[in-house]
């Protein structure tokens, strides 16, 4: 019989020692930089942490709802073993199949149901998102290596381009030194997520 999958070792056992690291890469300054420049308007929150766990993050919240539809919200989570999580509700679809496209090539009509979901990339060495629908719950899943010691997954519920959907990514270091690799990759999504555009690059 197959040994079950072990859980992935823990990089970080304080929640203090997780923060300083976040803050040590410049993680923290920009998932608060991508928040303070969305579009629509953002406003994020410490995410609690009732059971005082290595766990840290924000939430965030859409000011105003979308052309009268529920308010986007969402949240940002750090596990203790260095993989950073982006829960999204209510996002408009074709912003996650932006921000998806700039980790990785992706056909542009993923999303779409019944769509081909294998990308067909200029550059046989860039990054390509593997999808795989899940007909039972209308979702599509995918994996991505981004970088080396780096990988992403995503999980987008209802997909469609051009309504709202219900997603997630994660993006997972191999061990702590890609940690800071993994975070600002993370945090790079974010950007492109809140906004519509990658950020500028800091001088």
């Amino acid at each position: 019989m197959p040994h079950p999958a072990r859980p992935a070792p823990h990089l970080f056992t304080t929640r203090q020692g997780l923060d300083h690291e976040l803050t040590l890469t410049g993680t923290w300054k920009a998932l608060h930089a991508a928040v303070h420049a969305s579009t629509p308007r953002l406003t994020s929150h410490a995410h609690p942490n009732p059971d005082n766990e290595p766990v840290t993050g924000l939430r965030f919240t859409e000011d105003v709802p979308h052309a009268g539809q529920a308010r986007t919200r969402g949240s940002i989570i750090v596990t203790p073993d260095g993989h950073l999580t982006v829960r999204a509700y209510t996002i408009p679809g074709h912003r996650w199949l932006t921000a998806l496209r700039h980790l990785g090539t992706l056909d542009p009509r993923a999303l779409r149901p019944g769509a081909n979901t294998t990308a067909d990339p200029a550059d046989p060495a860039a990054p390509a998102w593997s999808l795989r629908p899940k007909l039972k719950n209308r979702s599509i899943c995918g994996q991505l290596q981004p970088t080396d010691h780096v990988q992403a997954t995503t999980l987008t519920q209802l997909p469609d381009t051009i309504g709202d959907v219900n997603a997630q990514l994660t993006i997972a270091p191999d061990n702590r030194a890609a940690c800071r690799t993994a975070w600002l990759t993370a945090a790079a999504f974010l950007h492109v997520l809140a906004t519509g555009a990658p950020a500028h690059p800091q001088p």
